[in-house]
């Protein structure tokens, strides 16, 4: 196919989930809050396709639900001002998409909930100074080092004060927040297949912003209930589960009930904004998404790739591609039976 018929094609398809969404316009006005309009939305959604044309290839259903979960909670998925995420992904051969809420999305739905007066995140530097103490005698100081060199980060907090006076803050150390990164299949993925030997992850790019990220989270069953919800989506899609609203409630679809193939690399045009905000299991600077599968360990990844390869030579650049971490894992001798495998 050609590359003009190609773009012919793109468009009739935006086309058409303009033409789709316009005809929702009315269950889109009853979902949406005051300040975010059906054709505000509409333009967003559109904008989101343009950058990532691969969501005109989800089934139509999940796409749907998806930009739904986006007016319920009136999140924008834009992917620049980092509220929410529109990430497709394959499923068995179907391309799915999937609502992620992003760090400011949450620190949005926080503020327009009319509870909370102010809400935040910051991380903290070995050269602070830090004391906090949980308890009857509650603490939270933090004064930033003022030299160029702060070090190393040490821990992330995050607070929330509501209008009622009262407030609910925590901290978590940075092995605490890592412990949550290498959990993340994305993070995961990435490390098993870097790419010309960088990792691409924003784990890797902006540490601070995803730390930060997971310290909200931390505290958001304490917030009003759409915070909660919108953090519910985000950590069950780190643990491989498809989760979106309906009709306010969360609908949830355990992995064990979808049909998982080998997680498929998604090529897109994702802004480097992206980055900032969601923990998405996708590149950091080109929007390339996985599918989810919460139990696999890097070393497992890397081997179900490497007996899925064709031919000796496919099977040598996946094996140039691994760090030497994840082939030690594997075992040198394992790698030579698989392969023996081929035929020279």
């Amino acid at each position: 196919m050609s590359n003009r018929q190609l773009s012919t094609d793109v468009k009739a398809k935006a086309g058409d989930v303009r033409n789709t969404l316009m005809a929702l316009r009315p269950q889109l006005e009853m979902a949406l809050p005051k300040h975010l309009t059906p054709d505000r939305l509409v333009r967003v959604v559109m904008s989101a396709v343009q950058n990532n044309p691969k969501l005109l290839e989800c089934e139509r259903t999940s796409f749907l639900s998806a930009i739904m979960t986006c007016a319920q909670l009136g999140l924008e998925p834009d992917g620049v001002l980092g509220q929410a995420y529109l990430i497709p992904f394959k499923v068995r051969n179907v391309m799915k998409c999937q609502f992620i809420p992003g760090y400011k999305g949450l620190i949005s739905l926080a503020r327009n909930s009319g509870e909370v007066s102010s809400i935040m995140a910051q991380a903290v530097y070995e050269k602070d100074h830090f004391d906090y103490a949980f308890g009857l005698n509650e603490r939270l100081d933090h004064k930033p080092y003022e030299g160029d060199d702060r070090g190393e980060i040490t821990h992330f907090w995050a607070i929330a004060k509501f209008k009622d006076g009262g407030c609910h803050w925590d901290v978590m150390t940075t092995s605490q927040v890592n412990r949550i990164r290498d959990n993340s299949q994305g993070y995961k993925t990435a490390k098993a297949f870097p790419k010309n030997g960088v990792i691409r992850s924003p784990w890797v790019d902006h540490y601070e912003e995803m730390g930060k990220k997971t310290a909200i989270r931390r505290i958001a069953k304490y917030l009003p209930m759409d915070v909660q919800k919108a953090a519910y989506i985000a950590d069950s899609y780190d643990t491989g589960k498809t989760t979106n609203l309906e009709h306010g409630e969360i609908v949830v679809f355990d992995p064990d009930t979808l049909e998982h193939d080998e997680p498929q690399m998604i090529e897109g045009n994702a802004s480097k904004l992206d980055q900032f905000a969601a923990e998405p299991p996708h590149d950091a600077d080109t929007g390339e998404v996985v599918e989810p599968d919460t139990n696999e360990t890097p070393a497992q990844i890397a081997l179900r790739k490497l007996e899925a390869t064709q031919t000796r030579g496919d099977f040598q650049a996946l094996l140039g591609e691994m760090p030497e971490d994840i082939r030690k894992e594997i075992g040198g001798e394992r790698l030579a039976d698989m392969a023996d495998r081929f035929e020279d």
